[in-house]
């Protein structure tokens, strides 16, 4: 008998066993979570235009190449949309404002890659009829570069 009794109490402890690995296995299926992410975006930070070397050589109607670079402060690719046209400011030895001019760029190719400058070059002219007061003077022309982020 005591044999029978072993292999009942066997059988029910294994039975027992086998309902509870179940159970769990079941329980691990029918199981849930739930939460929340978040996230938070960046500033966009304006880029400069800076000279890259002077344009030299201006004379009455001369044309001559503007060389700046375009600065990408952020943390992500941006590119160039655009370049303005530039217009002389008035000069500090009384040539008047508009006595130099850069042509814009539209689209130009390339991506400035995040914190770092890319180089372009504008076409920029003297006036045909400056005046006198236009001689050995350094002309300052405003200009401003449409960005839009190349982030993939």
């Amino acid at each position: 008998m005591e044999t029978t009794t072993r292999r009942r109490l066997g059988a029910v402890l294994g039975g027992i066993l086998l309902a509870c690995v179940a159970g769990m296995a079941l329980a691990a299926w029918l199981l849930s979570g739930s939460g929340t992410a978040e996230g938070a975006s960046t500033t966009a930070v304006n880029s400069t235009i800076t000279p890259t070397d002077r344009a030299t050589g201006l004379y009455p109607g001369a044309t001559t190449t503007a060389t700046v670079t375009v600065n990408n402060p952020n943390d992500y690719p941006v590119t160039v949309a655009s370049i303005s046209p530039g217009s002389s400011d008035a000069t500090s030895g009384n040539c008047p404002a508009g006595s130099v001019a850069t042509g814009g760029l539209t689209n130009p190719a390339g991506v400035i890659d995040p914190v770092a400058t890319r180089t372009y070059q504008l076409t920029a002219k003297m006036i045909a009829d400056p005046s006198n007061t236009c001689q050995d003077q350094t002309f300052v022309l405003r200009l401003t570069a449409g960005l839009a982020s190349a982030a993939t």
